[in-house]
């Protein structure tokens, strides 16, 4: 018998084995190599003619903010990001307080508010980048010259100087202001004095004076994840202009911290999780950021006497291919990874998308070339179904540079790929088929509902309900005022208590979890997988056993043990789409169409079959009444972001839902997605589905799939179903074909030592497993005991043969 790894849901990738920069002259050609020279990705030392490392580096820094000499300012892509700079720029100038005795750099930004403060580094730090940037109108001139070190004396006089004390958030002055005050001492360099070079240093000293540690006073301790790559890049670039080699080797040594595989916490996880806020899934917005700094760090520091040499870094390196890229689709960054940004007007799915984007590409010109290979296809696909956006609209110089590049390369854009990535570190899931991408949300004790804090996403506590998303060729589904103007009492895929929940239920920062639900996740086999979900309510008392059936065409939903005590009615959400400001999608129920006019509602009885014209077919082998809805609603971004605009926005959608009426005991619900049928195609499936349900109940959910030979079940407590019998709770996966029996389990719940499987079926002899699976028997059944000791959630597999 042949053994495997330890299991951990993802292999290492081939090939990653290097940090090479000089790659791209073999991916993008002479000329394209001519272009990015100047933007830090050498083919050679970095050591200036003169000897000064500190230079160059300097040199390179900046290169990276401005796109460097050498391009071509009359490429649209680059041309437009010149002028948007341009615009950004005189808008900053219009706003500039030019009185004698001004307590503030811009009409609208106070030295006392820390906002503010790190928003006035901000801007001047965007002035000093179009001051450095040929192409340009503000290239070299003296007037912006002035006004920017004029600036950065106010500055530095009455709002970030050494001493002063931190309030507010301390992310605006350890962070926010910190790197573009850095970055304007690079760009500013020769202009600036070497007094005022003292003081900007010593102003950032102050405020992170390691960047191993962040907070100030009783709250300070270590840095993780985006925090420490932001905090070490701000201390670098400070280092670097100060030429201040212990500044830039703390700092460079930091960031290994960052890439190492972790189990609880912060970062990034052998499964393709990432985490930050110790319990919020968030590789779409902090893991960018992280990946974004790290790309820019690497590029820096290459081939100088402080490169990045840690054998480990090949970790990030790996993190593309297992956490970034599983969770974009069609230049979407999938939203149960944004955390508290699904509230935010100005940052959309297709925003962090695009920075993930730019991070790639940067970093595919550092690896072998059959990576940066695989990963530049993968973009130029990305990119290409991009119906809804463009990156080009609002890129700066250097991502315009990137995105041109690889469009002049010729290389073939991938399809999104097929399969399952399940996250069982941060209570996720994604199954992918061809022309379609299905998420799964959950929580448990180890993951938060949801993230709010500063005034963002007050109102997103349902959204870890088991929330689902279906990303199709709607690519603005959910970049289209989605979250200001749903139900969010109606999130498509959860199980909800109607009960009015306040803002911010549960607290802030991630502390609303699940106080004692830990069967969240699930199994994967072939591209196949079951998903569970242990649900208790958010501040209530409802509970719900939740199972999702990954198979190739469709995935079937199961709800059991639904219960609620609270007085309020229970409600499971099959769908809630998004039909934008005009949509009039039909849809047809039981071949009846329903719901044609806004506002209409129904409720239509022993329900078979549903269609949503454009979307998908909904199959409902339990029968049962189901509630429909077509309405238009209203909201703003203000209504769940403080900062939000005002602004109405109205929005149509379709909703179809169970109501398990007011405190169930024990309901049920079953129900499949099939995206992307036609009417026809799922009034067929409702005669043969192709599916059958085997269970669904409080001890265990399962269903059959005979023409796949699957068997999938989430047993929630010890038990049988079919020739499946379990002795601890655990998710399990069967695949029998072609004289094959494939053997897929898991503990969900993160806590047991072992799970014995039997299997009532003979004849077999073990071919591979999991060096976790030991084979206790072939005849006259297959008993598998699987050690899953701290193996997180993992699937540990086993093949056999006759």
């Amino acid at each position: 018998m042949a053994t495997r790894p330890a299991p951990h849901d993802a292999p290492a990738h081939d090939g990653l084995h290097r940090w090479a920069p000089t790659r791209r002259q073999v991916l993008l050609g002479a000329a394209a190599a001519a272009v990015l020279a100047d933007q830090g990705f050498r083919a050679g030392p970095a050591v200036a003619d003169d000897g000064d490392v500190f230079d160059s580096l300097r040199r390179t820094w900046v290169r990276l903010l401005t796109g460097g000499d050498d391009l071509d300012p009359n490429e649209p892509a680059v041309a437009a990001a010149l002028r948007r700079l341009e615009n950004t720029v005189q808008g900053h100038l219009d706003n500039l307080v030019r009185s004698p005795d001004r307590d503030r750099v811009f009409a609208d930004l106070s030295m006392d508010n820390d906002a503010h403060v790190s928003s006035t580094l901000v801007n001047l730090a965007r002035m000093a980048t179009a001051w450095a940037t040929r192409g340009n109108r503000f290239y070299g001139d003296e007037d912006l010259l002035a006004d920017i070190l004029a600036g950065l004396e106010t500055v530095n006089e009455l709002g970030y100087y050494a001493g002063r004390e931190e309030f507010g958030n301390w992310w605006s002055w350890e962070i926010g202001a910190s790197r573009p005050l850095a970055d304007a001492m690079c760009l500013l360099y020769d202009h600036l004095s070497p007094d005022a070079l003292q003081r900007y240093a010593a102003a950032i000293d102050w405020f992170v004076p390691d960047p191993w540690y962040m907070m100030h006073g009783d709250r300070r301790g270590l840095s993780t994840g985006a925090n420490r790559v932001d905090l070490c890049q701000a201390v670098a670039v400070r280092g670097i202009a100060l030429k201040d080699a212990d500044k830039v080797i703390r700092a460079r040594d930091g960031l290994s911290d960052v890439w190492q595989y972790v189990t609880t916490g912060d970062g990034f996880y052998r499964d393709g999780s990432f985490i930050q806020h110790t319990w919020v899934a968030y590789t779409g917005t902090y893991g960018v950021v992280l990946l974004g700094g790290l790309s820019k760090l690497f590029a820096l520091l290459a081939d100088s006497p402080y490169e990045v040499s840690d054998p480990s870094r090949h970790n990030l390196v790996d993190a593309v291919e297992r956490t970034y890229a599983p969770v974009i689709h069609d230049a979407r960054m999938m939203d149960f990874v944004r955390g508290r940004a699904i509230s935010r007007a100005n940052e959309t799915d297709h925003t962090n998308a695009y920075q993930a984007v730019e991070a790639i590409l940067r970093l595919a010109l550092g690896v072998e070339s059959a990576v940066a290979d695989r990963w530049r296809a993968r973009v130029a696909g990305w990119l290409e179904r991009d119906a809804f956006g463009d990156m080009l609209a609002n890129a700066s110089v250097p991502a315009a540079a990137l995105v041109t590049e690889l469009r002049r390369s010729g290389v073939e854009p991938a399809p999104e790929p097929v399969g399952h990535n399940l996250f069982p570190g941060m209570a996720r899931a994604v199954h992918r088929r061809p022309g379609w991408a299905f998420a799964i949300s959950m929580a448990s004790t180890r993951i938060a509902y949801y993230e709010c804090g500063n005034g963002e996403n007050d109102r997103g506590y349902h959204t870890g309900s088991g929330m689902t998303y279906l990303y199709d060729a709607d690519n603005g589904q959910y970049t289209d005022a989605f979250w200001p103007t749903v139900d969010l009492y109606r999130l498509p895929g959860i199980t909800v208590d109607k009960k009015p929940l306040p803002d911010r239920a549960g607290g802030q920062w991630g502390e609303a979890r699940p106080p004692t639900a830990t069967w969240v996740g699930g199994a994967t086999l072939d591209g196949y997988a079951t998903v569970g979900q242990h649900l208790e309510g958010p501040e209530s008392p409802m509970r719900a056993l939740k199972s999702w059936f990954c198979l190739d065409e469709y995935v079937v939903a199961l709800g059991a043990g639904i219960t609620g005590s609270s007085g309020h009615a229970v409600e499971s959400i099959v769908e809630n789409r998004n039909l934008h400001a005009d949509g009039t999608n039909e849809l047809t129920v039981n071949g009846r169409v329903r719901a044609t006019t806004l506002g209409a509602e129904e409720t239509v009885e022993r329900v078979r079959w549903a269609h949503l014209e454009g979307v998908a077919g909904y199959l409902f082998p339990a029968g049962g009444s189901l509630r429909v809805l077509r309405e238009e609603r209203t909201g703003a971004w203000r209504d769940i972001n403080t900062g939000g605009p005002t602004t109405p926005l109205t929005r149509r959608y379709v909703t179809l839902w169970f109501d398990h009426g007011v405190d169930p005991t024990d309901a049920t619900y079953a129900y499949a997605v099939v995206p992307g049928a036609s009417r026809a195609r799922t009034a067929e499936l409702a005669d043969a589905p192709g599916f059958q349900i085997l269970a669904n109940t409080a001890a265990v959910q399962a269903i059959r799939a005979p023409r796949l030979g699957v068997v999938a079940a989430n047993f929630w407590q010890p038990g049988s179903i079919g020739r499946i019998t379990v002795d601890q709770p655990c998710a399990v996966l069967v695949r029998e074909r072609a004289g094959t029996l494939e053997v897929a389990v898991a503990d969900p719940t993160q806590e047991g030592t072992s799970v014995t499987v039997t299997l009532d079926r003979r004849g077999y002899d073990t071919v591979e497993a999991d060096d976790t699976v030991t084979v206790l028997s072939t005849s006259p059944t297959v008993r598998l005991r699987v050690a899953v000791t701290g193996s997180a959630g993992a699937t540990h597999r086993a093949t056999l043969r006759r």
